[in-house]
């Protein structure tokens, strides 16, 4: 079900990758068991998060953690009444989900957020756009 709203969010703005959303996760967590940090768990709600906000980035054309309208990812995160202590987010563009997961981890601030031990959860994003690359949207909590 929740595929289903998902891609039908996605489907506006671009295709929904589930397949890579999952390798970027599994990537995360090998990152994660090499420095002995607990492994995230997928959390659809999250996960919705995420595809909001790929959706959102590509329908209003910018890149950035606040929308043109002063919104951030917290925000999505309380209007759903989502409960944490600790949340993040991560944003990244490239040709590739695997070019832009490389910058990701080359960026110190990016890579700090997928190693951060306060987090427990995941959601992850991934947007192939025609003509424009992939789009990943990762988003943390506790």
């Amino acid at each position: 079900m929740l595929a289903a709203i998902l891609l039908a969010a996605a489907a506006s703005v671009g295709t929904c990758d589930f397949a890579a959303a999952q390798t970027v996760v599994n990537d995360v967590n090998a990152h994660r068991s090499v420095v002995h940090e607990t492994q995230l768990v997928v959390d659809p709600q999250l996960t919705a998060v995420a595809m909001d906000r790929a959706a959102d980035l590509i329908r209003r054309h910018y890149f950035g953690h606040v929308s043109p309208d002063g919104t951030t990812a917290l925000d999505a995160l309380r209007i759903r009444s989502y409960s944490y202590s600790y949340a993040g987010e991560n944003l990244a563009e490239a040709q590739t989900a695997t070019a832009a997961e490389v910058a990701l981890w080359n960026s110190p601030e990016h890579r700090d957020n997928m190693l951060e031990r306060h987090y427990g959860r995941i959601g992850v994003a991934v947007l192939r756009m025609p003509d424009q690359g992939d789009l990943i949207v990762q988003i943390f909590s506790d």
